[in-house]
């Protein structure tokens, strides 16, 4: 090989041009590094030594009650390094120093454990129930603070990310907060780690606690570095040191106190009075659940319940805070309305006002009041007899939810002249009472000859199916019967009772079946009938459950886009619409996150859940990310869930998600058992296109819906049926909007087909509206047998 001239350098000069040549490189991806966003630069962290408190002032600890919760331990040994740390392991170690410079400084401390331990028993194996007995211990101690002591771990695997997160109780921006911000600010001088936040969360620990409450997550042990550093003593040593000065910069803040909460009561009425110590210029005051605006006279707070306030138990809270100093702990107490159990009166509707002569069936509705105008409380009860033993009922008990009752009643047919059907409502008396009970007469008027009178139907349901098992479910959940399973349109209020009463006024013939809210007709063989009989949607499982639906992105936040400018938001928000409305047109309570495209904050997304008392969540995503039906670590009813959906999906000819674990903060935040419905990959083309199809969106917001049911419906026998939209011509026909059995609205795809499940028994009718096709076809108990009663290519 012949080598030129310059093919032999010296040793120096090829050291010099290799500097030269890699300062090139470095200002070239200087240069590119300029043109690209950056991410928060990532601090490891523990890099000092621990000082020791003895130079800190901790004077404000002395006498403070705190609690202190090392997170996991025993079966649950949480996120682990890459070298096999626990956390568990660290927790421990961390929460046992605090627990010594805690007590060292003169508080009292409680742990929820000192040892690598669980709180499971034989009877109870899961996470719950060691998350309720931890919140059980701490209440019993009635701290001031509350600390849970956990470190976080990437679930994708990451190993370079590092953040401190301080979690404080969702909703409690007052004491919570301001615990947070002490505690927090102190693990940022001491430990240093960057990036770091503060968060709001909803961690079963935070939610149960009484007292301000938070969870450290003060760093990432999946990142190597970080596990090594604790692995040491002196980093969990550091650590401890911090959140102790914390806890004592957030009881020397000075804010003011509730020195004594009390309430009164007399004459009917309740009185709260309140006494506090130190300057405050915010008063937070509940009584009942409900804010009310007391008197405030120097340190002294009182407030009077109105005349009309309803009799019964009132809880109250009262915390006041000083702008610049922080929010007191809430104070609680309870106020107890007194009204004599003889000071109620009744008063009595009848439905319908007037029967024939005939008789049949009718409804009852007692209201019960008292002299000040309130309502009876729930434990009143009224006894009701019949004065006709042919009437029904012939002696009943009933008991009042928010002051009303309602009673079914069946008259027996009278003669011409015989006058009307009576009853007597009679407050039943607490034992040893010698006062008379109030009473009220029930008359039923039975029409004369000539007379205009309105004859009720009982509406019956199909085998299996009760309208009072709702209703008394109802009742045992919430203490309220007017939170009926069945509703009506407004211009048919009149029509039917919550017990499942109709009585059409001759003006409504012809106009068809009424929409029963989580009931649809069996179908009749010709329309405009009013149905007697009725089957509820999927048995009932969702009469009165009440599932909030989390619409993913919205405004800035485009959830996804795809290569032909479809956006995952607004795919996303239309299958949460057409959800919206199958769960309520079968008896459910919904809330949506967001109603439009504005944007939403993932706290106030999970604030909205919890204000509404959801029992489950779903977040509907269509991101430019692989598809998954996802929940939270731990939570097997989640699993149970995504493994339903992808089970539907799949029953109804969709792809179905992988099953796995999820991390996005409603997922990990909601109380409900929580979804993530990760449905398609908008930014792929062929999926883009698949979405834009015709019945995609309305099917996968019914394989949603089918999963739903069957959380509280288990695996009940629900085949799945084909039906083939044709125009006049035979064709199979797109896009054709097919409603079932009065209440499912679907859409047929590109081959003309709608699937769906029979969720319950009895014939059921299918309506076919497109351009160039419309049509009645009834489906009988027989998937396999169809009779077509309405006419093609109008």
């Amino acid at each position: 090989m012949t080598l030129g001239p310059h093919a032999r350098r010296r040793p120096a000069a090829r050291r010099r041009a290799g500097r030269a040549a890699g300062a090139a490189l470095a200002l070239l991806a200087a240069l590119l590094a300029g043109c690209a966003a950056r991410g928060p630069r990532v601090v490891v962290g523990y890099a000092g030594a621990p000082q020791g408190l003895a130079a800190d002032d901790l004077a404000a600890l002395r006498g403070r009650r705190i609690a202190v919760d090392p997170g996991h331990g025993g079966a649950f040994p949480g996120a682990r390094g890459r070298r096999g740390l626990a956390e568990a392991e660290v927790n421990l170690a961390v929460a046992l120093h605090l627990r010594d410079a805690l007590r060292a400084a003169g508080a009292e401390v409680t742990l929820t454990r000192d040892t690598d331990r669980d709180f499971l028993s034989p009877a109870d194996s899961s996470l719950r129930a060691d998350l309720a007995e931890r919140v059980r211990i701490v209440n019993a101690a009635r701290p001031e603070a509350f600390v849970s002591i956990h470190h976080n771990a990437q679930p994708d695997g990451r190993r370079e990310v590092n953040e401190t997160l301080t979690f404080y109780r969702l909703g409690d921006d007052g004491p919570s907060l301001d615990l947070a911000d002490r505690v927090h600010r102190a693990l940022v001088r001491g430990v240093g780690i960057r990036p770091h936040r503060v968060v709001p969360g909803n961690f079963a620990v935070l939610r149960g606690v009484e007292a301000p409450a938070i969870l450290t997550e003060t760093s990432h042990l999946s990142h190597p570095k970080v596990e090594r550093r604790l692995a040491l003593d002196r980093a969990r040593r550091l650590e401890a040191e911090s959140i102790a000065r914390g806890l004592a910069a957030f009881f020397a803040r000075g804010a003011p106190e509730v020195e004594t909460l009390w309430t009164e009561s007399s004459a009917g009425r309740a009185a709260v009075r309140a006494r506090v110590r130190g300057a405050f210029d915010r008063v937070e005051l509940r009584v009942g659940g409900v804010p009310v605006v007391p008197r405030v006279t120097g340190s002294e707070i009182a407030w009077e319940s109105p005349a009309d306030a309803p009799a019964g138990p009132l809880p109250v809270t009262l915390r006041v805070g000083l702008s610049g100093r922080g929010v007191s702990a809430t104070a609680r107490a309870e106020a107890v309305i007194e009204r004599p159990w003889n000071a109620f009166y009744l008063e009595t509707e009848l439905w319908p006002a007037r029967l024939p002569a005939a008789g049949g069936p009718a409804a009852a509705r007692l209201l019960a009041v008292d002299a000040w105008g309130g309502r009876a409380p729930a434990a009143l009860a009224v006894r009701v007899t019949a004065h006709d033993t042919a009437d029904a009922p012939r002696d009943t008990l009933l008991r009042f939810a928010d002051g009303e009752a309602w009673l079914p009643l069946r008259i027996a047919p009278r003669a011409p002249g015989a006058g009307p059907a009576t009853f007597t409502a009679r407050v039943v008396p607490p034992d040893g009472a010698t006062a008379y009970p109030p009473e009220a007469p029930l008359v039923v008027p039975i029409a004369a000859p000539g007379e205009p009178a309105r004859a009720a139907i009982a509406l019956r349901l199909a085998p299996g199916d009760s309208a009072l098992r709702p209703l008394a479910r109802e009742r045992a959940e919430r203490g309220r019967l007017r939170r009926a399973a069945v509703a009506f349109p407004r211009e048919a209020a009149d029509w039917v009772t919550p017990l499942g009463l109709a009585a059409p006024p001759e003006s409504a013939a012809g106009r068809g079946a009424p929409a029963l809210r989580g009931f649809r007709p069996w179908a009749a063989d010709s329309a405009g009938t009013l149905p007697t009989r009725w089957s509820a949607i999927a048995g009932g499982a969702l009469h009165g459950r009440r599932i909030a639906i989390d619409p993913d992105g919205g405004g800035d936040a485009a959830g996804g886009a795809g290569p032909g400018g479809a956006r995952g938001a607004a795919l996303s928000l239309e299958v949460a619409r057409a959800l919206a409305a199958m769960l309520e047109a079968a008896g459910a309570e919904v809330r949506l996150t967001r109603e439009g495209d504005a944007p939403v904050p993932e706290v106030e997304r999970v604030l909205a859940a919890e204000r509404f008392g959801a029992e489950r969540y779903v977040r509907i995503g269509h991101r430019a990310e692989p598809p998954q039906l996802g929940h939270y670590f731990s939570s097997a009813a989640g699993r149970r869930w995504a493994e339903r959906a992808a089970r539907e999906l799949a029953r109804l000819g969709l792809p179905a998600p992988p099953v796995g674990d999820n991390a996005h903060y409603p997922v990990q935040h909601t109380s409900a058992v929580a979804l993530w419905a990760g449905l398609a990959r908008v930014d792929d083309p062929r999926e883009e296109q698949r979405l834009a199809s015709p019945g995609t969106l309305r099917a996968e917001a019914y394989a949603l819906f089918l999963a739903l049911a069957r959380e509280w419906a288990g695996e009940a026998e629900w085949p799945i049926v084909t039906h083939t939209v044709r125009d006049a011509n035979g064709r199979p026909l797109a896009g054709a909007a097919v409603t079932v059995g009065g209440w499912l609205l679907l859409e047929s795809d590109a081959r003309g087909e709608v699937r769906f499940a029979r969720t319950e028994p009895g014939p059921v009718e299918l309506r076919v509206e497109h351009p160039a096709a419309r049509g009645r076809t009834v489906l009988l108990d027989s998937p396999a047998v169809a009779v077509p009663t309405g006419p093609h290519g109008r």
